[in-house]
């Protein structure tokens, strides 16, 4: 695939997408920004077997110029080129990011594909990136669940508010047919900052690319994931994703129980049906591990029977009504959030996680620094319930 050609598919998909977005056709928008996805990732992967191509090309000629065509004799340097041409795309691009960022030397392969930013970051490689966000889920499934996008800019989406009028109702024989209307508020996802240091003597630079890599991803997992995992519930909306409490008590999709008396069957119940019945199909319970074992497991019914059911098969630890309860460690303690979060909250990555290094010679360290620009944001307030104890 021809670089114009690239950008000439891209920048329609692009287009195709914003128009779509702009009709407040989002599920037809999203399957395009799929495709612009997918269409970076053909492209990435041509160019990665065009970089080998030529590597090949160049091994025919040095074997040639060192007449060591035959088996068993190929110098050092032809070695290794022949071993990183046999290296999978994923390994080939991780190694070149790990030498990259761990100041080592590349060869002429691995300097092909590292991939800078706009700011001369180290841009992470894309399945990196995806097991990242995978562990991220695991640990947050809130987030995991909640609807990605991967608009580079401001994406505003249209949020239902209310029908204000003609609403659907039956209507008599040649009775005139009332005009809906709607009432609309913008979600603004502008981009928020996400970041984490991680620093490291010279000695731990000096580990294994595989040991090095797996000790990056666990960091930032810890790290950024705990950040961007916690935010969708509790952030401000200004300098950090509108966090989804705040909005949900505000918009009345709140049920207080009494702490001191514990969670009842009742404030669970009332919970359930402020959740919309087209929401309802993908709903679950998310709730921090000491909340789920404390609160939710203990709840009884009218006979004395426990609720709680353990059932690992569903994607969380156990089952309450039928929905599926998932240890979400971003939940504040005591708080209960119910919906789906698929159709109720947004995440947009404007720009992946990238990395920075730095050297202070003196300490004798080396310093990473991760740095993601995100946003997230409820969507729909009804596919969403907070169940938190009385203030």
């Amino acid at each position: 695939m021809k670089l114009e050609n690239y950008k000439e598919q891209r920048t329609g998909l692009v287009m195709e997408a914003e128009e779509l977005i702009n009709e407040s056709k989002f599920e037809d928008a999203a399957v395009k920004m799929a495709a612009v996805t997918e269409l970076d990732n053909k492209y990435e992967a041509v160019q990665v077997q065009l970089a080998n191509l030529n590597a090949l090309k160049e091994q025919e000629l040095v074997s040639l110029e060192n007449k060591s065509i035959a088996e068993g004799a190929l110098s050092n340097m032809t070695k290794v080129e022949v071993a990183e041409v046999k290296l999978s795309n994923e390994v080939l691009l991780e190694n070149a990011f790990a030498k990259t960022v761990m100041g080592q030397e590349l060869t002429n392969i691995e300097m092909q594909n590292v991939t800078y930013a706009e700011d001369n970051q180290v841009v992470i490689p894309q399945h990196t990136m995806e097991e990242i966000i995978g562990l991220v889920s695991e640990q947050y499934p809130f987030f995991g669940d909640a609807r990605k996008m991967a608009y580079n800019g401001t994406l505003t989406l249209p949020k239902h508010k209310a029908i204000t009028s003609g609403d659907a109702k039956f209507y008599g024989e040649k009775e005139a047919t009332a005009v809906e209307e709607n009432e609309f508020v913008e979600v603004r996802l502008t981009g928020k900052e996400v970041a984490k240091l991680i620093e490291v003597s010279f000695k731990v630079e000096a580990m294994s690319i595989t040991a090095f890599m797996n000790y990056l991803k666990q960091e930032l997992v810890d790290r950024i994931g705990a950040v961007v995992g916690s935010k969708v519930f509790t952030g401000n909306g200004t300098t950090e994703f509108e966090g989804a409490i705040a909005p949900l008590k505000t918009a009345g999709q709140v049920v207080e129980y009494d702490a001191t008396a514990g969670l009842k069957y009742g404030d669970l119940t009332s919970a359930l049906g402020k959740v919309a019945s087209q929401y309802a199909n993908g709903s679950a319970i998310y709730a921090n591990n000491a909340t789920v074992w404390n609160n939710l497991a203990n709840i009884m019914s009218a006979d004395g029977k426990p609720l709680f059911i353990a059932d690992v098969t569903a994607g969380g630890v156990g089952r309450l009504f039928g929905q599926a309860v998932k240890v979400d460690g971003g939940v504040p303690d005591g708080v209960i959030v119910i919906g789906n979060a698929n159709k109720g909250y947004v995440v947009n990555t404007v720009k992946g996680i990238t990395i920075e290094t730095d050297k202070d010679l003196k300490a004798r360290t080396t310093q990473f620094l991760g740095h993601a620009i995100m946003d997230g944001a409820v969507t729909a307030e009804k596919a969403l319930v907070v169940l938190a104890p009385k203030a």
